[in-house]
């Protein structure tokens, strides 16, 4: 017992000393790399789930916004159109979004009915959209259907963009 005691009062060695201080430096580094990666983690989904929120909010605006036009304001409803899409959709639709409205049509009315955003991040989205569209005629004869669309969305700055659109019905 005595010979116990008396190492237990023996200073450590050098390499003792050493081989401890590194062992608590290595688990005190892997501890807070794992909190702060658990805080990244928490902090991405939380972006995500704002990415989803603030998606959930426009697709629908941002789809009738884009698509609704009216020939009395056509050149000013263009105009926001172009300034809601981005590419692939903004290439693909240039002649739709610079030129005139059609013969005999008055307007053209999208109403979002619902919008279910099926995934988002802080980079693009996508959202389903059911709309009723409307379509009235110079003679003021009025069509109704509704569709549902599969919009693709990408984030510029702040904002949100049309970037795709595909008609499921």
């Amino acid at each position: 017992m005595n010979r116990f005691l008396t190492y237990l009062e023996k200073p450590m060695s050098t390499w003792g000393t050493v081989l401890r201080l590194g062992v608590t430096a290595v688990v005190f580094t892997a501890g807070l790399i794992f909190c702060i990666s658990g805080l990244d983690d928490h902090a991405e989904q939380r972006d995500a789930a704002q990415a989803r929120q603030t998606l959930q909010e426009k697709a629908g605006t941002i789809v009738a916004d884009v698509f609704s036009v009216d020939s009395r304001t056509w050149a000013g409803d263009r105009k926001t159109a172009r300034s809601l899409v981005a590419p692939p959709l903004s290439i693909a639709s240039g002649p739709a979004l610079n030129g005139p409205p059609p013969d005999g049509t008055a307007s053209v009315s999208w109403v979002p009915q619902n919008v279910a955003v099926s995934w988002a991040d802080g980079d693009a989205g996508e959202a389903l959209v059911i709309v009723q569209v409307t379509v009235t005629s110079r003679s003021g004869h009025s069509e109704s259907r509704t569709k549902a669309v599969q919009a693709s969305y990408v984030r510029s700055d702040d904002r949100w963009l049309l970037s795709g659109l595909e008609e499921l019905q």
